[in-house]
């Protein structure tokens, strides 16, 4: 296996302490090793890691929850997030991130995480990476793939009147091209994030549309009990415990 105990044996359990014990951060109490199968490069994670496990907004959880098969490629990850952080050089920052990206998406595939939900988990971490490191091209990344998610839907929804708007998708795909130049697997990104745009933002629509009453039915029921309505953003955190950690 892939991912092992310090002492060589495979990783049968992820031991981690939820801190604080209502919150949303937790702290690897027993590091691991991770060989990437591509470059048969070691990982070591330490223990002492802190971690939100996969980074997904509480209001996605239905969709890709923040735990589970993800468990030890995004601790994994997030432990390589941090080192390329501290590194104090963006370019630096940028290229080790990107490495660490790619086998982030390895290590999801060797979990058995499956193949469309791996690469959209991929795809939205590399989005934040190159939007932190990537300076003005990383804002353009951003800025071409929110445009061609909302060509795609405009075209797909005028194509039930005029058939022939359905060549902007092609032109979405061809706009993605140049970026091969910048970077290994820029394109293949830009594709797989103005693709999980326009195809799963319907759904994502429809999932708050149901959400969002519920929400505020919470917030009401909060306002009247004298509790804090804002509080049912995040429902498994206090909003006065934001400690850092």
């Amino acid at each position: 296996m892939p991912f092992r105990t310090d002492d060589g044996r495979p990783l049968d359990e992820l031991v981690l302490a939820e801190r604080p014990a209502d919150g949303v951060r937790f702290e690897l109490r027993e590091g691991f090793l991770y060989e990437d199968p591509a470059t048969s490069r070691v990982y070591d994670v330490p223990a002492g890691r802190p971690t939100d496990l996969a980074t997904v907004p509480m209001w996605l959880w239905s969709f890709i929850a923040s735990y589970g098969r993800q468990s030890a490629p995004a601790v994994l990850h997030d432990h390589r997030s941090a080192l390329a952080a501290s590194l104090g050089d963006p370019a630096a920052a940028l290229a080790q991130r990107r490495e660490d990206d790619r086998v982030f998406r390895t290590a999801l595939g060797e979990q058995g995480v499956p193949v469309l939900r791996r690469w959209v988990m991929w795809a939205w971490v590399a989005a934040d990476r190159e939007r932190e490191f990537g300076g003005l091209a990383g804002v353009l990344l951003i800025v071409q793939v929110v445009l061609g998610a909302v060509l795609v839907v405009g075209a797909s929804v005028i194509a039930f009147r005029q058939p022939w708007s359905l060549a902007a998708v092609p032109v979405v795909v061809a706009a993605a091209a140049p970026w091969a130049l910048r970077g290994p697997g820029l394109a293949a990104l830009v594709l797989v994030l103005t693709a999980s745009i326009a195809v799963l933002g319907p759904f994502l629509v429809l999932h708050l549309l149901a959400l969002a009453p519920f929400r505020l039915v919470e917030a009401v029921v909060e306002l009247a009990t004298g509790g804090d309505p804002a509080s049912v953003l995040r429902p498994t955190v206090r909003p006065d415990d934001q400690r850092a950690d």
